[in-house]
């Protein structure tokens, strides 16, 4: 595939792709391999879909806001990619060694949902009950007009486990409005073993928060809710690549119908 940087695809790629929720929930970043080796290239993939990791359709690149990769201290941005029919691929050339974090934040977009799929998708974030309520409550116009902004991450280990496992990097938050922050190292997790992580909402604790769990070609997933510090440990029964999920889904105060939300993803794998 061809390959572009942002300014020559904002020409080629001026079309938007329309997303439903209930097609389409769940975007993330997921490398072709977990541990690479430095200066040699390897890519990630960013696709959105429902039955992770099977990717469904492709991030237009009008839609990226901000793309970043982090590694021994040093921060840059991501240019480099090749668009695919169910994913778009970014290049990597790690020039350390250690734990390199890369993230991508999505622009907003707004979107109406049918109401036969509005109850389905309040379940599968593991909406609360007010939330539900809120939604119940009598409206002239009964539409679901949703704006809501995506936030992925993902680790890489790069280079001999002597080097990364010992780079605590990985403790420190990218940024982004809703972020998933392991506490335990993301690149030296094992099978029969736990994932401990913290929500972080503008850089603080977020409380009786639904996140989610997923693990690669299971249908089933699970739900839990972050404590009074926004903690929650999920378990990693087997070897396998997983997604940890959450979405934080807010009305507008001004107009029932009118919701925003943000949708936050972590991808690891354990050995």
């Amino acid at each position: 595939m061809k390959q572009y940087s942002f300014p020559q695809s904002a020409v080629l790629l001026a079309f938007m792709l329309v997303v439903n929720v209930a097609q389409a929930h769940d975007t993330w970043l997921l490398p072709k391999a977990f541990r690479v080796q430095a200066e040699r290239k390897t890519t990630l993939a960013l696709t959105s879909g429902m039955a992770f990791p099977k990717s469904v359709h492709a991030i237009t690149t009008d839609r990226l806001e901000q793309v970043t990769m982090r590694l021994a201290g040093e921060t840059q941005q991501l240019s480099k990619y090749a668009l695919g029919k169910k994913s778009l691929d970014f290049t990597i050339n790690p020039a350390n060694v250690g734990v390199a974090v890369v993230s991508v934040v999505l622009k907003p977009r707004t979107l109406e949902l049918a109401p036969k799929l509005i109850q389905e998708y309040l379940d599968e974030i593991g909406a609360s009950d007010s939330l539900k309520a809120a939604w119940k409550q009598p409206s002239a116009n009964k539409k679901w007009r949703e704006t809501y902004t995506k936030h992925a991450k993902t680790f890489l280990a790069v280079g001999e486990e002597k080097f990364f496992e010992k780079d605590s990097s990985w403790k420190v938050p990218q940024g982004l409005r809703l972020e998933i922050v392991p506490e335990r190292h993301p690149c030296l997790l094992r099978a029969k073993g736990e994932l401990p992580v913290q929500v972080l909402l503008n850089g603080k604790p977020l409380a009786n928060f639904p996140l989610g769990m997923a693990q690669a070609g299971v249908k089933a997933s699970i739900l839990q809710t972050t404590d009074a510090n926004g903690r929650t440990t999920f378990k990693l029964p087997n070897a396998a690549q997983y997604l940890i999920r959450g979405t934080l889904l807010l009305p507008s105060a001004a107009n029932p119908s009118e919701w925003q939300s943000d949708f936050a993803t972590l991808t690891v794998e354990a050995r």
